[in-house]
């Protein structure tokens, strides 16, 4: 039977979530719970069915996501707690995931408890930055309890799969010792990069390509990056000792003028970056690149893709480089093979377009 959905906190990842859901035939009301305004915009973009009071709806409710900050989660806990219903799967997207399960081992044993972490966002925060699509192709972690039935495993990552996400199973501890190293330090590097700064505007307008790209995670929200990093604190103390022991190291071979070892790191650190997937979101399975350079004009987008569409190939990913604004700019589109990315190139050229397959 198509179950009941409870989205507790409707903005961006709560938001995205409930658009996805919404078209699983498992799926048979998707409600949330959050401020009027929130709900008002949520149900006009079909992220929820409806709103509703928090203690009510978790009476109905089959499946619950809790989607507010970590913070926030033991008040919700205690006031969820007595209209649960037996057999319900209590989730979450938070981003650490030890403080979480300790939490959510406080709840009934009749309750399923699995914690959960889509590892997607956006610059864009609250419902207005809901997107369908947000989790495509990106890891979704879940973390579930010890001894909880596999038939309801199997469940949550059948509901899951609408959202496009590839579902990996970790301990939670497995869990924050990742992250941490791949999300929490570069957010705090990120931060110190542009704090190095110290904000002067002569820095601001020299700074590049590389240094926005670099330093782009440090425009996040800084309450919300407050919460993460002191719910995971131990783990990121000690990930902090191993980074700056290797600036250390660096820094000494910089000093002493040792070119060997400067190379060496920077060699094997460009032979582990070049093995992350073209695709900003993890697990992406494999594709082809090809870059065009286009005229700045209407419908120039749309025409690459009508091109593309009468050789009956797919654009799969799209990113758009370089714009020089009434000139032009540099595309890059993502195809499913090496061979689609060579008639691509093929079709593209003889429309008059630029191109050529990037390796």
């Amino acid at each position: 039977m198509p179950v009941n959905v409870l989205i507790i906190g409707v903005g961006l990842i709560g938001g995205s979530l409930g658009l996805a859901l919404s078209n699983s035939p498992l799926v048979a009301r998707v409600i949330g719970v959050d401020d009027d305004r929130t709900i008002e915009q949520a149900v006009a973009m079909g992220a929820i069915d409806r709103g509703g009071s928090l203690e009510k709806e978790t009476g109905l409710a089959d499946v619950i996501f809790l989607c507010t900050p970590i913070a926030t989660f033991g008040g919700i806990i205690d006031r969820i707690k007595p209209f649960l219903k037996n057999g319900v799967i209590v989730s979450d997207v938070g981003s650490t995931k030890q403080e979480v399960m300790q939490l959510l081992a406080q709840l009934p044993e009749e309750v399923y408890k699995i914690g959960g972490h889509p590892m997607a966002g956006s610059e864009i925060k609250g419902i207005n930055g809901a997107d369908r699509y947000l989790f495509e192709n990106a890891a979704y972690i879940l973390t579930p309890l010890p001894g909880t039935p596999v038939e309801i495993l199997g469940f949550m990552k059948e509901l899951l799969a609408c959202t496009g996400a590839h579902i990996k199973l970790l301990t939670a501890g497995r869990h924050d010792e990742l992250v941490a190293a791949i999300s929490h330090i570069p957010h705090l590097a990120a931060v110190t990069l542009v704090n190095l700064t110290r904000g002067e505007e002569e820095h601001l307008m020299m700074a590049a390509g590389g240094f926005r790209d670099t330093t782009r995670i440090a425009s996040s929200n800084p309450e919300l990056w407050e919460n993460i990093i002191f719910s995971n604190q131990d783990i990121i103390v000690d990930k902090l000792e191993t980074l700056i022991e290797d600036l250390n190291n660096l820094k000494t071979a910089i000093r002493a003028g040792d070119r060997a070892k400067v190379v060496h790191e920077l060699s094997c650190a460009k032979e582990t970056r070049d093995r992350i997937p073209l695709v900003h979101r993890g697990i992406m399975p494999g594709f082809s690149d090809l870059v065009c350079i286009v005229p700045d004009k209407p419908g120039i987008i749309a025409r690459l893709g009508t091109i593309l569409q009468k050789k009956d190939i797919n654009i799969v990913d799209i990113e758009i480089l370089r714009v020089r604004e009434g000139d032009g700019g540099t595309i890059r589109l993502g195809v499913p093979s090496p061979s689609a990315a060579v008639e691509a190139v093929a079709a593209l050229q003889a429309n008059g377009i630029k191109a050529w397959v990037r390796s």
